[in-house]
């Protein structure tokens, strides 16, 4: 617990730390640290067993090839089950990889996409959760759309919203929710 508050305490440090010189003539010159937080909307056969839930992810935004960004997220839901359902919510984690690419006539609006990888539990007592596949933890992949809007924007400092469509690829239905957040992003270098 030790190792993951004081990983924390840098991430949130850096946020506040000088950048350094922008050396254009090599990949990787631009690399940002944001927050977001929103609420994701279930919809299809989801939304019948899982309400409107929030959410809060850490992303490292880096410049890849070209115009392109790469795009590392980790974050974490607690989803609230409906009456229907035996236990009362699910510890989900969520980790994302892809790209953003800047639209060129409506900048610094990008869009982007990317692979998801969840995994997920069913909180609640035994009792609860026994008849649930995830009583003892599981594991989706899926595929994601995202829409960046910048909103205010100065030297080192974005803040904006952002909107995902994700699929899961889970069986025998697919999952698909609705991702809309609100983020505050720092340029590291």
């Amino acid at each position: 617990m030790k190792q993951f508050f004081l990983i924390f305490f840098c991430l949130v440090v850096s946020l506040w730390a000088t950048p350094a010189e922008k050396d254009s003539s090599r990949s990787f010159h631009d690399a940002f640290l944001a927050l977001e937080g929103g609420a994701i909307y279930p919809n299809s056969d989801l939304g019948q067993v899982i309400d409107r839930s929030y959410y809060g992810l850490a992303e490292f935004r880096y410049s890849y090839f070209g115009p392109f960004f790469g795009v590392v997220q980790f974050g974490y839901a607690y989803m609230n089950t409906t009456d229907d359902v035996a236990f009362p919510g699910v510890h989900q984690f969520n980790g994302r990889v892809g790209v953003d690419y800047p639209i060129q006539m409506a900048k610094p609006i990008s869009i982007g996409g990317g692979f998801s990888c969840i995994w997920a539990r069913a909180d609640g007592s035994d009792e609860d959760t026994k008849t649930s596949t995830l009583y003892d933890n599981e594991s989706e992949f899926g595929w994601y759309l995202r829409l960046d809007l910048p909103i205010v924007r100065t030297q080192n400092y974005r803040v904006g919203a952002k909107v995902y469509y994700e699929t899961l690829w889970t069986l025998p239905n697919r999952s698909n929710m609705l991702w809309i957040g609100f983020y505050v992003e720092r340029k590291l270098w």
